[in-house]
């Protein structure tokens, strides 16, 4: 992929990304993974999921950071992804949309000199201050901010970062186990600091937010597979049922194409979401926001048999995951022509 300026070499940059994403740092010409690196490529380390890792990731990533020429130990800590979801969380206790655009993080969170450290009164009550932000400002913002939308509770859309639909109890374990800053005595080597701030001194939290169904078959399906639970995650989003609605206004289901509407004149638009790649626990992200590409309109009995079709396969080749996004779709498709 390419990087802006062009003259920067590929290690330069390559190792930013490495280190930004907490995974690896170069020392001379050679590589050194971290400990949430080794977990990650461990088919039973605790991280099994984009929540898991993110989640445990957003209290640790701060400012200043040792990848960053300007790392100094003396500055003032700021853990921006604390901040950004704080104040979503705070828009909607105050009854207001959760969204933020760029120019909204720039005017009230960076304006206003947040830290994450803050508690939500602090944020109900902020009010916008002129930022006089660059290019290259406004470019990483809108990279961390596409990056921190892969948790499930996020989505891009239309210019906009949204909290999406949380319960109350699910609001209440995100401010208690992870957005906490990591408030420790930084180590004034940045070898020694990056490679504490990506141990396991600390223990992986795994999230534990409800899938809200009362189906069986969903049951039977997650069977207590925790990238099935964020499948059902993707699935049950207010928000993304919002943008396939927005993209197709009529309610066709996508297997057995009966237009609900006339099935069920009665009704606005009976249609379930179903994330074709059932263990993916996130949603693409294009350059214009969230991506619909592997989102189909159900109705609810197709969505149903298709999760059973899923699981009755998944056993008849012995597999407990699908083995790529292809493999999925296919079987999709299998399933969409064996309706009788």
């Amino acid at each position: 992929m390419p990087f802006l300026p062009e003259h920067y070499t590929i290690k330069r940059n390559y190792s930013r990304v490495f280190q930004c994403s907490f995974l690896a740092r170069f020392i001379g010409n050679n590589l050194i993974v971290t400990d949430i690196c080794r977990d990650l490529a461990s088919s039973d380390g605790s991280i099994k999921s984009a929540n898991d890792y993110l989640f445990n990731y957003i209290s640790k990533f701060r400012f200043p950071f040792p990848a960053f020429d300007n790392y100094n130990t003396a500055e003032q800590r700021v853990y921006p992804f604390c901040a950004i979801l704080k104040y979503l969380i705070a828009q909607r206790e105050l009854g207001i949309e959760a969204k933020l655009s760029l120019d909204d993080i720039f005017n009230y969170i960076i304006g206003n000199n947040c830290t994450g450290f803050e508690d939500i009164a602090f944020y109900k009550i902020l009010v916008p201050v002129a930022y006089n932000y660059t290019d290259t400002e406004r470019r990483q913002l809108r990279e961390m901010v596409i990056f921190i939308s892969q948790l499930s509770v996020l989505k891009v859309y239309n210019g906009f970062l949204y909290l999406d639909e949380i319960s109350d109890s699910a609001k209440n374990e995100m401010l208690n186990n992870f957005l906490r800053p990591e408030n420790r005595f930084a180590k004034a080597d940045r070898m020694e600091e990056f490679l504490e701030m990506t141990s396991f001194s600390t223990q992986i939290i795994v999230p534990t937010f409800e899938v809200f169904t009362s189906d069986p078959s969903d049951i039977e399906f997650i069977e207590g597979n925790r990238k099935r639970v964020e499948h059902f995650r993707v699935e049950r989003s207010g928000l993304l049922r919002k943008y396939y609605k927005q993209a197709n206004p009529h309610p066709v289901c996508c297997a057995c194409g009966t237009d609900m509407s006339k099935r069920y004149p009665w009704t606005d638009y009976m249609l379930d979401i179903h994330h074709l790649l059932p263990l993916s626990s996130t949603v693409a992200i294009s350059s214009s926001g969230t991506s619909l590409a592997d989102i189909v309109g159900l109705c609810p009995s197709c969505h149903r048999a298709v999760h059973m079709y899923y699981r009755k396969w998944l056993k008849a080749n012995e597999q407990a995951d699908f083995k790529s996004k292809q493999e999925a779709h296919d079987v999709f498709i299998q399933a969409t022509k064996e309706i009788a």
